[in-house]
C-alpha cells in the first residue's frame, strides 16, 4: 500500500514519540494529537503503516524492552522494570509479560529466551570468519568467552551529532533492508548530500531474541550537512546525538543475509565485553553501513562495516 509522504512523516513521528516514552501516558488521544490527525483517522492509518494498532504496538514495545532488560540489567530487579517499562502494577505486569512470551519474567530472565531464537536467523548465511569456529554452535552456549569478537578490534570511539534522513522498514532483518538503502542513497546522492566521509548507519529497533522477524523495524540513516538542501522536499530530518560508543569494525564487510554472526557479535558485547568494561549501553544499537556501486549496473551493494554500542560509565 502506498501512503502520502506527510502521512508518512507524521505517523512516523508517533512512532519515534512512542519510542522515546515508553514510560509514560501513551493514550490514543495523545498520539493521535503528536500526529496532528484526528483518533479515528490517526488510528487507521496507524494500523495500515505499522501493521498494529497504537495501543497493540505500545504494549508490545513495553514487554519487549522489559524483556531486554530481564536479559541484561541483572542488578535491576523485576519490579523496577515493570514500572521502568510503563506497567502500573507488578501483577499486571507478570499477566501481560506471561501472555506473550509463555514464560515468566523470572524464567525468561533465567535463560529461557534462549529458546525463542527464530529459526530465520540461525540459518541465515553464514560467513567465513563463523565457518573456522570449530565448536558446534548452539543457541543455548552461555557467552562466557570472546569467540566471535577480536577484542584487540573493540575500541571506545565518538561519533558526532547530526542531522539525518531515515527510511525505515519493518519485516525480517536478513531480508528487504538493502532495498531501502537503495532508495534513501538515490535520494541523497541525487541532491549532492553524500561524500566520501559521509556517515550512514543503521538501527536495529528490535533484537531478534525477542522480537518476531516480521515484527521487526530497521531504520536507515544518512547524515546531512546542509539542511537547507531538502527544504523544498518538504523533507522530514531528525536529530543523532552521537556521543562515545564502543565500536566494532569488521575485517570484511558484513552482508545483510549474515544476521546470525551479527547477533553472536552482538551478544558477546551485551553479555561479556559490557559487564566486564565499567560502561552501561544507553540504547538501540547502530550499524556502520558501507555502500558501493556495482560494477556495470545502477545498483548498490550495502553491507555492515562496524557495529556500535552508546554507552557511559556505570
Amino acid at each position: 500500500m502506498n501512503f502520502e509522504k506527510g502521512q508518512l512523516k507524521q505517523i512516523n513521528k508517533a512512532v519515534e514519540h512512542i519510542e522515546e516514552n515508553l514510560n509514560e501516558d501513551l493514550s490514543l488521544e495523545k498520539l493521535a494529537a503528536v500526529s496532528t490527525y484526528s483518533p479515528f483517522h490517526f488510528q487507521r492509518l496507524f494500523k495500515e503503516m505499522i501493521g498494529e494498532t497504537p495501543a497493540g504496538y505500545v504494549k508490545r514495545l513495553r514487554l519487549e524492552n522489559a524483556a531486554h532488560l530481564l536479559i541484561y540489567e541483572q542488578t535491576l530487579t523485576i519490579t523496577q522494570i515493570a514500572y521502568m517499562c510503563g506497567f502500573s502494577s507488578l501483577s499486571y505486569f507478570t499477566f501481560s509479560f506471561q501472555g506473550y512470551f509463555k514464560t515468566s519474567p523470572k524464567s525468561w530472565r533465567e535463560g529461557a529466551y534462549l529458546e525463542q531464537f527464530p529459526r530465520e536467523y540461525m540459518n541465515s548465511k553464514k560467513s567465513k570468519q563463523s565457518s573456522t569456529i570449530s565448536k558446534e554452535e548452539d543457541v543455548n552456549t552461555a557467552y562466557n568467552e570472546f569467540r566471535w569478537l577480536d577484542l584487540s578490534k573493540v575500541k571506545i570511539v565518538h561519533l558526532p551529532e547530526c542531522k539525518t534522513v531515515n527510511r525505515f522498514t519493518i519485516g525480517s532483518y536478513i531480508n528487504g533492508i538493502p532495498d531501502v538503502w537503495e532508495d534513501i542513497y538515490r535520494f541523497s546522492n541525487a541532491r549532492g548530500l553524500i561524500e566520501q566521509a559521509t556517515l550512514m548507519f543503521g538501527v536495529p529497533r528490535s533484537n531478534p531474541y525477542i522480537t518476531p522477524p516480521e515484527k521487526s523495524r530497521y531504520d536507515c540513516r544518512i547524515a546531512i550537512g546542509n539542511v537547507e538542501e531538502l527544504s523544498k522536499d518538504d523533507e522530514e530530518t531528525y536529530s543523532f546525538n552521537g556521543g562515545k560508543y564502543v565500536l566494532y569494525e569488521f575485517e570484511e564487510p558484513v552482508s545483510y543475509t549474515e544476521r546470525s554472526k551479527l547477533i553472536e557479535c552482538y551478544s558477546e558485547l551485551y553479555s561479556f565485553w559490557l559487564p566486564r568494561s565499567g560502561y552501561r549501553y544507553l540504547g538501540n544499537p547502530i550499524e556502520l553501513v558501507r555502500i558501493d556501486q556495482i560494477s556495470g549496473t545502477l545498483n548498490h551493494s550495502s553491507k555492515i562495516s562496524a557495529i556500535a554500542l552508546a554507552i557511559e560509565p556505570n
